[in-house]
């Protein structure tokens, strides 16, 4: 029963251009996230594992890779959405149009921002007042670790980098590297938020720049641990970037009360079950507070 979905840029007739337009941001996000539960719900591979060209989202707003609901569509003679029991509309599935896919991969054309402009200057300053100090940039985003490393390297920044898509090997290189002190070792070191949580070890930095907050607060919270171990020697100092007046502010006020609401759930075990249902209830009032 599965119908292959027509390119992106042919337009829907019963999908609105708005309502395209946001699905398609949400799956953009999706892909470049290396948070918990961003994965496909059916196969459980992630969703930086997945990549553009195979991801899709449904109408009623889940994220899949499209082999998966292909193997769905085919058993199923009325299929529904795994996440939500809708009825499952193949003709409404959106995948990333192919100029954006495109996009993806090339940052040769890339535009600085507020965000990393801010970075760039306080990377720059220290770099000046002190070249012994060495910092770890934090993003759940890949796409934005890439557009920072190409800002870095215009300015001629020695860095090193760990994300959920590299081996260990190399992930055990990048952290060696990153703790020599010698005269040209790298001083900044760009981490992937997922991966920043995993037994790693960075009392190399002083400096944390986070690019945006998290989900969920205790991530960021591990992270920062990875500069608070035994053998730091310099004060650490972690610095956040918001942008005021949008949807990152909205994310410190569920970030707070996530934050109450740890000390009841360290004291009982969820199971999964619960935890994506708690997730997904987080998911609903986070838009129901930016409408």
């Amino acid at each position: 029963c599965f119908e292959k979905h027509p390119d992106i840029t042919q337009v829907n007739e019963e999908i609105s251009a708005t309502t395209r337009k946001k699905l398609i941001g949400e799956l953009l996000i999706w892909l470049e996230s290396d948070e918990e539960y961003k994965e496909c719900p059916i196969c459980y591979m992630k969703s930086v594992e997945i990549g553009p060209q195979l991801a899709l989202i449904t109408f009623c707003g889940h994220q899949f890779c499209s082999p998966c609901i292909e193997k769905l569509c085919t058993k199923q003679p009325q299929p529904t959405c795994p996440i939500c029991r809708q009825n499952l509309d193949t003709t409404r599935l959106i995948k990333v149009p192919q100029k954006l896919t495109e996009g993806l991969d090339n940052i040769d054309e890339w535009k600085s921002s507020a965000k990393l402009d801010a970075l760039m200057v306080a990377l720059t300053d220290l770099q000046q007042q002190d070249p012994s100090i060495k910092s770890i940039v934090v993003s759940q985003f890949t796409s934005l670790l890439d557009l920072i490393a190409k800002a870095l390297g215009e300015k001629s920044f020695v860095f090193s980098r760990l994300d959920g898509k590299m081996s260990q090997s190399k992930r055990l290189q990048a952290m060696q590297s990153f703790a020599d002190t010698s005269i040209g070792s790298p001083t900044v070191f760009l981490l992937s938020l997922k991966a920043g949580g995993v037994g790693i070890n960075l009392i190399a930095a002083s400096r944390v720049f986070l690019m945006e907050p998290a989900w969920n607060p205790a991530a960021e919270e591990q992270c920062f641990d990875r500069c608070h171990r035994l053998g730091q020697t310099r004060d650490v100092e972690i610095t956040k970037f918001i942008i005021e007046n949008s949807v990152e502010e909205n994310m410190l006020k569920l970030q707070d009360k996530k934050r109450g609401l740890m000390t009841g759930a360290f004291l009982k075990k969820l199971t999964k079950e619960q935890r994506r249902h708690n997730y997904i209830s987080d998911l609903l009032e986070f838009f129901q507070s930016i409408e």
